[in-house]
């Protein structure tokens, strides 16, 4: 293996598997017949969580990332985000809602106060049409003022303690012997990003963009602009909405080094199926999350990884004596750019394994981290068996 890729899925905080992935590969890197440094990957991307673990693998910062993920274990998701309505201290293992009335109303209504005398509450007493003209005015008043304060609600949590994190840790600077992308999409223009370390304008900026990379929509507030080589990029939130899996960002970047031959290893914090669960009884937020989190993204990874393990495969087959060129969909035409085939490691979970993406709890951080080891473990171990030639391992 001359030169090796990593792509990193998004995920949440099912992210904890990539780490378990990775702690083993660490222990066992000379599996990979890479004569690099321990997790010195040549290219490095990721989407959502994805971003945050490669940010920080690229920075050559694993011990640092391993502890911000130790913290999780043990304080949970306030580690990450803070809400008034999700309730972040819960021990169930599904992402439940905290009501609260007084907040609510200080919230979407805090100047719907009526401030009555006693001479204007006794007509109210004895006569129909005063209560009724009452309350059509008060009700005008709150749906005014709720229209009013609905509009800046932005998100259901407040991702500032993520933000904290990463301010502390990522500078461009740091990202030296590797090429890190990460992936957002913006409002605005409704494209996906794919921004390089050194493309952005400060350090204030890359850390702008890795956390736009996992503000999920409806849960953390959209990053409000980016500033790049490329320009400024506004209303951003996480790649995975249109990326799950950041594949071509890093094919489009080893075609730019035809020299070398890479390795792809893709850790998926992704099962194939989402978890089955009964919904009937779901609030509207529940029911967002749900067809948002487990099963959209979900179904984006799928398509991604199942046309590339396609393609790769069908390529193998015509073998490299056989000059097959790139078609651009955009472009509608066939390009000059060649296809050839990739060794290609694919570290996934088992189906209805993780738990929800949104929630972490001890239990659930011990399961993610020792699935992690036991996928890796498994992905090396069919390394071991079928030599340094191998083409594709998926587990």
């Amino acid at each position: 293996m001359k030169k090796l890729a990593l792509v990193l899925s998004g995920g949440g905080f099912n992210g904890a598997f990539q780490i378990g992935a990775l702690n083993y590969i660490k222990e066992n890197w000379d599996v990979l017949g890479c004569d690099r440094e321990v997790l010195n990957f040549d290219i490095v991307a990721g989407v959502s969580v994805g971003s945050l673990n490669g940010a920080l693998i690229a920075s050559r910062q694993f011990d640092e990332l391993s502890d911000i993920w130790a913290k999780v274990r043990t304080n949970g998701v306030e580690e990450i985000y803070t809400s008034d309505f999700i309730d972040t201290r819960s021990s169930s293992e599904m992402v439940t809602f905290k009501i609260n009335p007084s907040f609510l109303i200080d919230r979407f209504l805090p100047d719907v106060k009526p401030d009555l005398s006693v001479w204007q509450i006794l007509p109210l007493l004895f006569s129909k049409r005063k209560q009724s003209e009452f309350l059509h005015k008060t009700l005008d008043q709150a749906a005014e003022t709720f229209t009013s304060n609905f509009s800046d609600f932005k998100a259901l949590a407040d991702n500032s303690p993520l933000e904290k994190k990463l301010r502390q840790h990522l500078r461009r600077e740091n990202v030296k012997d590797s090429l890190f992308r990460c992936g957002f999409v913006s409002l605005n223009d409704g494209r996906y990003h794919a921004v390089e370390s050194q493309e952005f304008s400060s350090d204030e900026d890359f850390q702008k963009g890795v956390l736009a990379s996992s503000a999920i929509p409806l849960i953390w507030a959209p990053v409000p602009e980016i500033h790049t080589s490329r320009g400024r990029l506004d209303q951003l939130i996480d790649g995975g909405i249109k990326n799950v899996s950041p594949l071509g960002d890093v094919l489009k970047d080893i075609n730019r080094d035809p020299e070398h031959d890479y390795t792809l290893l893709i850790i998926n914090c992704n099962a194939h199926e989402p978890v089955p669960g009964n919904y009937q009884d779901a609030n509207i937020a529940q029911i967002a999350l749900r067809a948002l989190t487990d099963i959209s993204l979900n179904e984006i990874f799928n398509n991604d990884i199942r046309e590339y393990l396609r393609i790769n495969d069908i390529l193998d087959q015509l073998g490299e004596d056989r000059l097959i060129y790139n078609y651009d969909y955009k472009l509608r035409k066939r390009t000059s750019e060649q296809l050839k085939t990739f060794k290609t490691i694919v570290i996934q979970p088992d189906p209805d394994f993780l738990g929800d993406s949104l929630v972490s709890t001890k239990k659930l951080f011990d399961i993610r981290i020792a699935h992690g080891i036991e996928k890796a473990a498994e992905a090396l171990g069919q390394i071991k068996q079928q030599g340094i030639k191998f083409q594709t391992i998926i587990t």
